[in-house]
């Protein structure tokens, strides 16, 4: 009989390669294999291939037989894609949200918190904040397979957060605001908009950032005459 792998262990591992990819510590050259993280850690190969078996299953990495695995590097495309998915399931989440004193309270706590981090210039802090706010909404959620595909999507949309940060972290608190004002007045249908309105803003300003930096640099030098 195959004994399982620890739980602690294997979670362990998973989190510290999976912060290490968030934080944006490797690149989508890197070869990150079993055994790098193995030595790394002190430990053996088993919970290390279970828990980048669970990062490519959540799309943070693409695994190749024989190479290693490597760090998703998302495309404009990709990111359309997940914030145009977040926008339907985080609009439908303010549809389905159980309010109650905790619940606000909670939310008035997080957008406090991600102000006085965004003052500080608290990168780490304040995206952490920042998804707290949405995951709050989301777990009051009385849709529990809603719940289950955000928490999914969870560590996607922290990548691509901290490509936002000098974006839209400006924008997002007060964003933020108004999504909780509305809810405290009972408006759901303007917490809705507002919310679909946020995550326009974050994405169209991502995508614009992407297609720039995806662009072609164009010569500086001059073109030879054709003859």
């Amino acid at each position: 009989m195959k004994l399982k792998i620890p739980e602690n262990l294997t979670q362990q591992a998973y989190r510290s390669i999976r912060d290490t990819i968030i934080w944006g510590k490797f690149d989508g050259r890197e070869h990150l294999t079993e055994e790098f993280f193995a030595n790394r850690f002190g430990i053996s190969k088993s919970p290390i291939r279970e828990a980048l078996n669970r990062l490519e299953s959540e799309g943070l990495i693409t695994i190749i037989p024989r190479r290693g695995a490597f760090v998703t590097d998302f495309s404009v495309h990709d990111a359309e894609e997940i914030y145009e998915l977040r926008e339907a399931l985080e609009v439908l989440a303010i549809r389905d949200v159980i309010l109650n004193p905790k619940v606000m309270a909670q939310l008035r706590k997080s957008v406090r918190a991600a102000a006085a981090y965004r003052k500080e210039n608290d990168k780490l802090n304040y995206i952490r904040e920042d998804a707290a706010f949405h995951s709050i909404l989301a777990e009051a959620s009385s849709n529990t397979r809603l719940k289950k595909i955000l928490e999914n999507m969870h560590n996607q949309m922290l990548v691509l957060r901290c490509r936002t940060f000098d974006l839209t972290s400006h924008s997002s608190i007060q964003q933020h605001t108004a999504i909780m004002n509305a809810l405290d007045k009972n408006q759901r249908g303007i917490a809705e908009q507002l919310m679909a309105e946020h995550i326009r803003t974050v994405r169209a300003r991502l995508v614009d950032q992407l297609t720039k930096q995806n662009a072609p640099v164009a010569s500086s030098g001059k073109k030879r005459s054709r003859k």
